[in-house]
C-alpha cells in the first residue's frame, strides 16, 4: 500500500469522524432549544433561584476552600460543579487515551513530522528489501551446490 493511498485512508477516516462529531453536536444543539424553548407548566415561583452560597472544605486541607453557587430550577437542586470535579470528569482513561492519539495524528500530520515519517518509512522498507535480497542469494547458494566451474564448461556437460 502506497504512503499516498494510506494518507488517503486516514483523511477519509478523519473525516468521516468529523461529520459524525458535527451530526451529534447539531442533534444536542437541537435537543438544547427545545428544552430552551419548552415553558415550565403551572409554576408559582421563579424558573430559577438563587441561594445564598455554600461554603465547601474539603478534606485534604491543600486547597482553599470554595464558594458553591446553588440554584433551583423547576424544583431541582442545582450545584455548579468545582474545578477539581470538572477535571476529574472531562480527562477520564477513555477521554485522556483519545486526546493522546489525537495530539499524536495532529502531530505527525504536520509537514516537518510528516516528511521525517515518510523519510524512515522509505528506508526501513529498503533495509528490508535488502535483507530479503540478501535471503534469498543465500537461499540460492545452498540449494544449488557448488557454483559452477569458470569458463562455461561445467554447465555444457563436457
Amino acid at each position: 500500500m502506497s504512503v499516498q493511498l494510506a494518507m488517503l485512508v486516514a483523511t477519509a477516516v478523519l473525516a468521516v469522524v468529523a461529520v459524525a462529531a458535527a451530526v451529534v453536536a447539531v442533534r444536542a444543539l437541537r435537543q438544547a432549544k427545545a428544552l430552551a424553548d419548552r415553558e415550565p407548566a403551572s409554576v408559582s415561583e421563579p424558573v430559577s433561584t438563587v441561594l445564598e452560597p455554600v461554603l465547601v472544605t474539603e478534606p485534604e486541607g491543600e486547597r482553599e476552600p470554595e464558594l458553591e453557587v446553588v440554584r433551583v430550577v423547576e424544583g431541582r437542586v442545582i450545584v455548579q460543579p468545582t474545578h477539581d470535579q470538572v477535571v476529574a470528569a472531562s480527562m477520564t482513561r477513555p477521554a485522556v487515551r483519545l486526546n493522546i492519539v489525537a495530539a499524536g495524528v495532529a502531530h505527525a500530520l504536520r509537514p516537518e513530522s510528516r516528511d521525517r515519517i515518510l523519510g524512515l518509512m522509505r528506508r526501513e522498507y529498503r533495509a528490508r528489501k535488502r535483507a530479503r535480497q540478501r535471503a534469498a542469494r543465500a537461499a540460492a547458494r545452498a540449494t544449488n551446490g557448488p557454483p559452477p566451474p569458470p569458463g562455461g564448461r561445467g554447465w555444457v556437460g563436457s
